[in-house]
């Protein structure tokens, strides 16, 4: 997708990027949005026989799926960051962000692609 809604973009500005960077100046390691993550328009999620609900539609504060070299480490630190959702993807090496619920929660895909809770987090 080449468009991205002004408002998606100053969201990931505002609840994404501080983040992120911290980690990334902590851990000296650049770090990429993963290739399938990003904005998804709703259409798009439907199209794709998606729910249309997905935290990646930013009709919330909306979700980043990120990936580094070192993914043990990646994960350790958020872990300890203000997401309140990580799921990590061990297959794809990647790990879904997002601001959704009002506690700190860790998730881990299965085989099946469905996420299975790790526990609480902070």
């Amino acid at each position: 997708m080449t468009n991205v809604p002004i408002h998606v973009v100053d969201k990931i500005e505002r609840h994404h990027k501080p983040i992120i960077n911290q980690i990334r100046h902590k851990i000296g390691q650049p770090i990429q949005v993963s290739q399938n993550s990003g904005y998804r328009s709703k259409d798009w999620e439907l199209s794709h026989g998606r729910s249309g609900t997905s935290e990646h539609t930013f009709t919330g504060l909306g979700a980043v799926d990120y990936t580094c070299a070192n993914m043990e480490l990646l994960l350790q630190e958020l872990r300890s960051s203000d997401y309140k959702r990580i799921c990590y993807y061990p297959d794809q090496k990647f790990i879904h962000c997002d601001h959704k619920g009002d506690r700190y929660h860790e998730f881990e895909v299965d085989e099946d692609g469905k996420w299975q809770y790790k526990g609480e987090r902070k």
